[in-house]
């Protein structure tokens, strides 16, 4: 019974530590992965990497998905400070491919005396119902700032989140492009395909493409960003892991991909790559983002043929290409502080 009672202390205060036991300021980002998809990871590396850097003074409490609860947010309704920051974590959240929006959408309801910042989101909905719902939470808030990660979801939010503010901002992991260096000798083609309900190429058809390249003596191999290791390994090893993919990706000559994050993996470690369709706009439309100093590293494929034609061009020139320089950091992530300031001082 004692030990009962005393698990129980320890439990209530794990829950209240982050709310009492803090800094005068904090942020509280919620929405991060619980899983072992490394480009979610990278979204939170780099969103925790920025936050440090532009709030130097706040503390940082980093919820995950499944920790971002009614209970979660019951606690901090309680003990929440003028001063304190919400954010929302990037990625796939703002759709209705899965429940992912649903947190934030409780979030807006409950604090709309505090200002809400939604990292850089795929906008995407087949169920209209559904999108305007979301819309109608996030436009009743008032002080909200949804970031949209291609054209085509930030036109979808311009024409149904109305009352929100909106930037057109590039997913958070190209900021890391342009900062490392690798010189290693590279071989063959990686294949980084995604195995789940976002896939438009059978795996099929995948096969063939890959048995091509064997038939011409070029090595191949096949990996996906989502690794099957214990979660909270991943969480408190992301960086090493993070960097260890980076210089996987960069011993190859070329990367064939049907993930957004396989085609940043790519850049960051310097090998070009060709980008294949998945079933939603995220690729097509997200790979619109380089500019033409990128145009030697990354290229669209209409088709499995075509992207057969594009890797084989790219390991047929046996020639480096220019180094990528940090572009998206640069432009974009290095005065984001300043923009968002500027957004929520105007209005909608």
């Amino acid at each position: 019974m004692i030990k009962k009672i005393i698990r129980g202390i320890i439990l209530r205060y794990k829950e209240y530590k982050p709310f009492i036991i803090r800094p005068k300021c904090m942020i509280f980002l919620f929405g991060s992965p619980g899983h072992g998809n490394m480009g979610d990871q990278a979204q939170t590396y780099c969103i925790q990497k920025w936050l440090e850097k532009n709030y130097p003074r706040y503390g940082l409490k980093i919820y995950t998905l499944c920790q971002s609860t009614e209970k979660t947010f019951s606690l901090l309704r309680r003990f929440i400070r003028k001063n304190d920051m919400l954010i929302c974590h990037s990625g796939y959240h703002i759709t209705d491919l899965y429940d992912e929006r649903l947190p934030y959408m409780e979030l807006a309801k409950r604090f709309k005396d505090h200002r809400i910042i939604v990292f850089p989101q795929t906008v995407f909905f087949n169920d209209k119902s559904k999108l305007q719902e979301n819309a109608e939470v996030f436009n009743n808030h008032g002080n909200l700032l949804l970031m949209c990660r291609d054209e085509v979801s930030y036109k979808a939010a311009q024409q149904y989140f109305t009352s929100c503010k909106l930037l057109l901002m590039p997913d958070i992991v190209t900021s890391l492009i342009g900062t490392y260096d690798y010189t290693k000798i590279r071989k063959g083609v990686l294949f980084c395909i995604r195995n789940d309900k976002e896939a438009f190429y059978p795996k099929k058809d995948l096969d063939s493409l890959k048995e091509r390249f064997e038939a011409s003596n070029i090595m191949t191999h096949v990996t996906d960003t989502t690794l099957q290791l214990d979660t909270q390994y991943i969480i408190q090893n992301r960086e090493k892991i993070l960097l260890e993919l980076f210089e996987e990706y960069s011993r190859y000559q070329v990367v064939i991909t049907d993930r957004y994050h396989g085609t940043i993996f790519s850049l960051i470690a310097c090998t070009p790559v060709v980008v294949i369709g998945s079933t939603d706009h995220k690729l097509s439309s997200g790979v619109k983002w380089f500019p033409e100093e990128f145009s030697e590293y990354v290229s669209f494929a209409n088709s499995l043929d075509e992207a057969y034609l594009k890797a084989t061009d790219v390991i047929a020139r046996q020639k480096s290409a220019p180094a990528l320089p940090p572009y998206f950091k640069v432009k974009y992530y290095d005065g984001l502080k300043q923009r968002i300031e500027e957004v929520f001082s105007s209005p909608v």
